[in-house]
């Protein structure tokens, strides 16, 4: 697999989305036909799917007016209805705002599984070897979105600088590290309460405002200041040693913390407030990926590096539905789900270590904020 592709990008919104845009025109109109199978699979047409995205335009614009132009110059540049890029970065909430209680998990896991599957971590500095706050993930998710994604580096004046890792077409960066330490990886979640709120600020656009903020306690506002639409798990760091887990769903927020300098999550909730869990009745993987996980670092606390992070994230305990994900020939196509990329963020040096592919089997490649990843590397 080739190297992702980094987009430069600096302060004006809608310049950015037109570059965006323009570079990534094949990929986006790939991952709107891939949404659009998706969500066929689940039951919703073509139709019914576009309208909806319609009907988040003005959402976005209401919520945050940047993210709004830098979807607009998206759909300018590569030439596409807005619409369809609404729909893309509010893919995250159509399936559960749209079908409110027809997505829970047990009567129709066709639509359950459309939350994103991931395995996270956080390493505090007493536990990594080099001193460093460190978080990352295997993201797992459609098979039809891998090779479809792309690095975005913004350097502007006017917010702060940041690197991430976005699917082509989608605003808000997942994953990614800003100038001032602070740092997001995530996870899907889903309870039987998610589609209880219509039209709340998109998770995208909060994973976005997170990479946006100038402090800590900034960047966990956009998660904990309104309701939500359905339900997410956000890490969130800081370089000078900070890392919190929040669980989220539509009505109810918690918090988890490393123990011991290490903390580890799933796609199922640790605590009882949000309602029944979901994703473990058709995604059992859940239940052992985290605690796995937590063992294969923990045995190394203190010295955590690269090295005992990469070999936790191509673990095949229990494959194809391991920590490292390959796509399951047992489902429907449309419906299959890989570890489409891999991360290691290194929030002192403010730089992300990306495998393009199932860590297992691809090269790892090293991004940084000022885009000296040579020297840094050989340093």
């Amino acid at each position: 697999m080739a190297n992702l592709p980094v987009l430069e990008l600096g302060d004006d919104a809608y310049e950015r989305g037109l570059i965006h845009g323009r570079s990534q025109r094949t990929q986006i109109t790939e991952n709107i036909d891939t949404y659009l199978a998706r969500f066929a699979a689940g039951g919703l047409n073509a139709e019914t799917a576009r309208k909806e995205g319609e009907n988040w335009v003005g959402i976005f614009r209401a919520q945050n007016a940047d993210y709004a132009e830098e979807m607009r110059g998206i759909a300018d540049g590569a030439k596409l209805p807005l619409g369809d890029i609404s729909m893309l970065n509010a893919r995250y909430e159509i399936t559960f705002g749209l079908f409110g209680d027809e997505a829970k998990a047990n009567d129709n896991p066709a639509l359950a599984d459309d939350a994103d599957g991931c395995s996270t971590f956080g390493v505090m500095p007493e536990a990594s070897a080099n001193g460093h706050t460190i978080i990352g993930q295997n993201w797992d998710w459609l098979a039809g979105v891998h090779g479809r994604c792309v690095v975005l580096r913004i350097t502007r004046k006017n917010g702060p600088s940041l690197i991430c890792y976005t699917e082509a077409g989608i605003v808000g960066g997942k994953m990614g590290v800003n100038e001032h330490g602070i740092g997001l990886v995530e996870n899907g979640l889903v309870s039987d309460h998610d589609g209880r709120n219509a039209y709340e600020k998109p998770f995208h656009m909060r994973c976005r405002e997170i990479l946006d903020a100038e402090t800590y306690d900034m960047a966990l506002l956009p998660i904990v200041s309104t309701k939500r639409v359905c339900s997410a798990n956000f890490v969130v760091g800081h370089a000078d040693g900070e890392i919190i887990d929040i669980e989220t769903s539509p009505n109810a927020v918690s918090y988890l913390y490393p123990r011991d300098g290490i903390v580890t999550h799933s796609n199922h909730f640790m605590d009882p407030r949000h309602g029944p869990s979901q994703m473990e009745r058709i995604s059992t993987s859940t239940l052992y990926r985290a605690n796995r996980l937590d063992r294969l670092l923990r045995a190394h606390a203190g010295k955590i590096d690269d090295g005992v992070i990469q070999a936790a994230l191509a673990d095949h305990f229990a494959h194809p539905n391991a920590i490292c994900r390959h796509p399951d020939e047992r489902q429907p196509e449309a419906k299959r789900t890989m570890t489409n990329a891999a991360f290691i963020f290194d929030l002192n040096a403010r730089s992300m270590r990306v495998a393009n592919g199932p860590p297992c089997s691809t090269a790892w490649e090293l991004h940084t904020l000022d885009g000296n990843a040579a020297e840094q590397a050989a340093e």
